[in-house]
């Protein structure tokens, strides 16, 4: 039997990853890290707070994006301490699933959406539907699911 040898002939420009502070999260970083020097790409690291309802008080919205702001600068210092410096961070507010899967891909023109396979709010995703399901089914690039 002749051997298979499979090739990728895509290449990557921009990658986005999807940090939630879960560990899930932290070891896709690591990955898009890996993929992002391997291709010389932009990596997007990108946390999106889920306020779909307006429930949260402003309070907790600036508590939450101070949070997520100190974990990507962290993220981010890993990055160079990697030797990878084509990293920015950007946390918004909206559907984790939309937001990760359609609108800032689009925005953004990227090619690749990393993602955990699990993520900080497993009982809401099972109820919901995971985020990494939804871009999975939704995504109109190609997507990544790490698993620890």
């Amino acid at each position: 039997m002749e051997d298979f040898i499979m090739t990728n002939t895509k290449h990557y420009n921009t990658i986005i990853v999807g940090i939630d502070g879960s560990e899930s999260s932290h070891i896709a970083f690591k990955e898009a890290i890996s993929i992002a020097k391997m291709y010389h790409a932009k990596l997007f690291a990108i946390h999106v707070i889920n306020n779909l309802a307006n429930y949260l008080p402003e309070d907790a919205i600036n508590e939450l994006t101070r949070e997520a702001e100190e974990n990507l600068a962290h993220l981010k210092e890993q990055a160079a301490n990697d030797d990878f410096h084509d990293v920015f961070t950007l946390v918004v507010e909206g559907s984790p699933k939309k937001m990760l899967s359609l609108t800032l891909p689009v925005d953004l023109k990227a090619d690749l959406i990393v993602l955990g396979a699990t993520g900080k709010h497993m009982i809401s995703e099972s109820m919901l539907g995971s985020i990494a399901h939804y871009a999975t089914s939704n995504a109109h690039c190609s997507v990544l699911i790490v698993r620890n």
